[in-house]
């Protein structure tokens, strides 16, 4: 299933063949916006009449560094730096200087004189290759010279933990992972202090190595898409156990977190019963518009076990769990976090399926004493 999830999530994200018929010509918008730094502008496009809209930026001299911010995107943007204007969408391959394409809500493209920037004239493209045709596709764009602009994280918790009830708790803890090279999945918080514990595949890089930074969006309710807030960092992981523990350290600007004070929830304290409920919560790919998705809960009973050595190590379970889901929430009936979503083997002949969920009590007794 991870082999699939991946290639399923870099189709989606790299878009037209998904998206698009074979012979959908991407249209870039006639005229150029000037584009002025600190001044965010709001962009609306309307797929397959104008899928990427360009902007004019002058460098002025003495400029050490140029960032572009996307914000608040209702769908995957793609974002170029181009050194000449692109008269078809074509011209990117030859103009195209500085790109970022990765499923991050809230992206950044950065481009510095170490990496050839000089004073004048610059172009830049922004739109989604990845949208349906007429789909409605809005975002804001920021331009800044010489710092990165700061940006407006939310204060969290959106609500005080003493007021939800446990399955708006897990709601509230299950948040969606993105790194820099895009690949997604989920994750729970486990601790006040912001401790997370997903699947190492989530953030494992293409070169199998666990990437360092993880990108952290939390959801303030079940009904809207999850906000970016915070940056993790990797603090533990065990290829073996396909585990990883992630502590969130700053905010979007790169300031510490002061005094955190984040929803979360308890690991359950006992192992679970053939036939008990589950529920998981997640971010899977099929349910939303491709990388931006609303949180989704599937739910099924424990159907079996899997040991070693007298160790639980899998529950199995007809507890639905897809692409994007990995590393998610599941929860039992008390509402604590009983494990972790991790794969599916799935029968493409017979349509049957069947979800293997890591139980908490597989986490090392290390990890444990650290989240207590």
């Amino acid at each position: 299933m991870r082999v699939l999830a991946a290639c399923l999530l870099l189709s989606l994200l790299l878009g037209v063949v998904v998206a698009q018929d074979d012979d959908y010509e991407i249209q870039i918008a006639a005229k150029l916006i000037e584009l002025k730094a600190d001044e965010r502008l709001h962009v609306e496009l309307l797929s397959g009449t104008t899928d990427l809209q360009g902007f004019k930026i002058t460098v002025p001299d003495g400029t050490s560094a140029v960032y572009l911010n996307v914000l608040d995107a209702t769908a995957d943007i793609d974002l170029a730096l181009c050194d000449d204007k692109l008269e078809t969408v074509d011209d990117l391959d030859e103009h195209s200087i500085c790109e970022s394409m990765t499923a991050r809500i809230n992206e950044t493209l950065a481009f510095t004189k170490k990496d050839g920037l000089r004073p004048g004239a610059w172009y830049v493209y922004a739109g989604s290759f990845a949208a349906y045709d007429e789909e409605e596709v809005s975002f804001d764009i920021l331009l800044s010279f010489n710092t990165k602009p700061k940006l407006d994280t939310p204060t969290l918790p959106f609500a005080p933990m003493a007021t939800l009830t446990p399955l708006q708790r897990a709601v509230a803890a299950c948040v969606m992972l993105y790194t820099e090279e895009g690949a997604g999945g989920s994750g729970t918080v486990i601790s006040a202090s912001g401790l997370i514990l997903t699947n190492r595949h989530v953030i494992e890089g293409e070169d199998g190595k666990a990437l360092k930074r993880v990108w952290v969006s939390f959801t303030r309710s079940a009904r809207e898409t999850p906000v970016q807030t915070h940056i993790a960092e990797v603090f533990k992981e065990d290829a073996g156990l396909d585990l990883a523990l992630l502590q969130l350290k700053t905010d979007l600007d790169g300031n510490p977190i002061e005094k955190p004070d984040f929803v979360w929830l308890p690991l359950a304290t006992g192992e679970g019963e053939l036939g008990d409920e589950l529920r998981s919560l997640g971010y899977p790919a099929i349910g939303g518009a491709r990388s931006l998705t609303s949180i989704t809960l599937t739910r099924g009973v424990i159907s079996g076990f899997e040991s070693t050595k007298g160790e639980l190590q899998w529950y199995k379970s007809d507890c639905l769990v897809s692409a994007g889901n990995s590393g998610g929430t599941t929860i039992n009936a008390k509402g604590e976090l009983c494990g972790i979503p991790t794969e599916t083997l799935h029968d493409p002949e017979t349509m049957e399926f069947l979800s293997y969920i890591r139980p908490v009590q597989a986490v090392p007794k290390e990890w444990r004493e650290l989240i207590k």
